[in-house]
C-alpha cells in the first residue's frame, strides 16, 4: 500500500503542479504585511503525535495572539488542545482517529464546507501529517497557503514547503516547521493546558488513598501490541515495588485496557494496587503524574503526557521506532531499550509473533531505574 500511495504521490506532483513559496520566513513577511489574519491549525492524529506538536503550537499562539487560529481536531487532539489560550475556535471531527472501522467521512466533508466559507489564509500541517490524504485536506480547506513537509512526493499539493530534517526527532521537525515560518520556539518542552480544578481532582484522588509517600503511576498499555511488556512481569515489578509500605500504584489507562489493567491488579490482591483505568481525563492524568513520585511507561501517547508533566519516567522502549525519535533520555526521563536485529520494524504487531525487544527488557532492570530516581524504595 505504501508503494502505491507513493505512485500516486509522483504522478500527481508530475500533473497537478503548485506554485510555491520556498523562502524562509515567507509567511511572517505576510502576516506582518497585513496578509495573512486567519490560521488553521490541522491536529487530527492521535494523543502522541499530537503532544509533539505542543511547543510549535504553544509558540504560534503566544507569538501572534491578535491573529485567529483556529483548529481542525479530533476527538483525541481536542482534549489536548481545549484549555489553551488563544484558541479562536476548534472544528471537531469525533470520527477520525476514532477506532477501526469507525472513520466516516461524511462529518470531515461537512466540517471542510464549514472551514472554505472562513476563508482561511494559512493551514499548518505538522510533522507527523506527511502521507498523502493530509495534504489533501489541508488543500480542501482552500487555504490560501498550505505549510508542511513533502516527503516521497506526498506533499505536492503544499505550497509553502520547509526542507525535510530527517535526522531530528518529531518535536525538533515541528520546531523546524514553525521557524522556516518565522516563528520561533524558545522552548521543546511539551505543552498540555490543564486547570486549576484538575490539580484539585489529582490530589483528591491521593487523598482517598492516604496521601501515600511514593505514589507511582504505572501505564502498561498501547495502541500497537508490538510495545507492549508481559502481563507476569508487570505483576513481578509491582510485588517488588509494593515491598515498601508507603508504595501506592496507580494503573491508568483507556477503557478499553481495563481487562489488561484488572488482570495485572487482581493477581496483586493488595489494596496498594489501584486502577484508575477511565477515571480520569487526561489534564487531572497529567496533574496525577507530576504529584506522583515515578509515572512507568511503556512507548504510547501517556507517556507524552508524562514527558508534558516534567515527572521522572522511566520508559519501556520497544525496538520498532528509531531511537530517540519520540523521547529522548534525560535526567528526568531514564529509557529502556533493546538493540536487536529486527528494530525498526514500524509494526502495530510484532512481526516475528515474539515482542524479542520487549522480552529482553527484564523487571530486575526496570526496577533499578526505578530506584535509581527513589532509592529509598529499596528500605521497606
Amino acid at each position: 500500500m505504501r508503494a502505491f500511495y507513493t505512485l500516486v504521490s509522483k504522478i500527481g506532483s508530475r500533473f497537478f503542479r503548485v506554485k510555491r513559496y520556498d523562502e524562509p520566513h515567507f509567511i511572517a513577511k505576510r502576516i506582518e504585511a497585513g496578509e495573512i489574519k486567519k490560521i488553521l491549525l490541522i491536529q487530527l492524529q492521535q494523543l502522541g503525535d499530537t503532544l509533539v506538536f505542543t511547543p510549535a503550537a504553544k509558540a504560534l499562539l503566544e507569538k501572534h495572539p491578535n491573529l485567529q487560529i483556529d483548529l481542525l481536531c479530533n476527538a483525541v487532539s481536542y482534549e489536548v488542545y481545549k484549555k489553551a489560550p488563544n484558541v479562536h475556535r476548534f472544528y471537531v471531527d469525533e470520527f477520525w482517529f476514532w477506532g477501526k472501522g469507525k472513520r466516516k467521512l461524511s462529518l470531515l466533508l461537512f466540517l471542510l464546507f464549514q472551514i472554505r466559507r472562513e476563508k482561511y489564509d494559512l493551514a499548518i500541517l505538522d510533522a507527523e501529517q506527511v502521507a498523502l490524504k493530509y495534504p489533501i485536506i489541508a488543500f480542501l480547506t482552500g487555504a490560501r497557503y498550505r505549510l508542511g513537509y513533502d516527503v516521497e512526493s506526498r506533499g505536492f499539493l503544499n505550497n509553502v514547503v520547509p526542507p525535510f530534517p530527517p535526522s531530528l526527532n518529531l518535536v525538533l521537525r515541528n520546531k523546524a516547521i514553525l521557524e522556516f515560518m518565522g516563528v520561533p520556539v524558545p522552548s521543546t518542552h511539551l505543552w498540555l493546558p490543564t486547570a486549576p480544578e484538575d490539580r484539585t481532582a489529582a490530589q483528591a484522588i491521593l487523598r482517598e488513598f492516604g496521601s501515600p509517600s511514593f505514589p507511582i503511576v504505572i501505564h502498561q498499555g498501547s495502541n500497537f501490541s508490538s510495545k507492549h511488556w508481559f502481563k507476569e512481569n508487570w505483576v513481578r515489578l509491582s510485588q517488588k515495588l509494593l515491598e515498601n509500605p508507603n508504595v501506592v500504584l496507580f494503573f491508568t489507562g483507556a477503557g478499553r485496557e481495563r481487562k489488561q489493567v484488572e488482570a495485572i491488579v487482581s493477581e496483586l490482591k493488595s489494596p496498594r494496587a489501584v486502577s484508575l483505568v477511565g477515571k480520569t481525563t487526561i489534564h487531572v492524568l497529567k496533574e496525577l503524574i507530576e504529584l506522583a513520585s515515578l509515572f512507568i511507561t511503556v512507548d504510547t501517547g501517556v507517556m507524552h503526557v508524562g514527558k508534558s508533566a516534567n515527572a521522572p519516567m522511566v520508559v519501556l522502549m520497544s525496538a520498532r521506532d528509531y531511537e530517540d525519535m519520540w523521547i529522548e533520555p534525560s535526567e528526568r526521563v531514564t529509557v529502556i531499550r533493546k538493540d536487536v536485529e529486527c528494530k525498526y520494524c514500524f509494526g502495530i504487531d510484532c512481526p516475528t509473533g515474539t515482542k524479542e525487544c520487549m522480552k529482553l527488557i527484564t523487571v530486575e532492570e526496570v526496577y533499578q531505574a526505578a530506584l535509581s530516581f527513589l532509592p529509598e524504595l529499596a528500605s521497606a
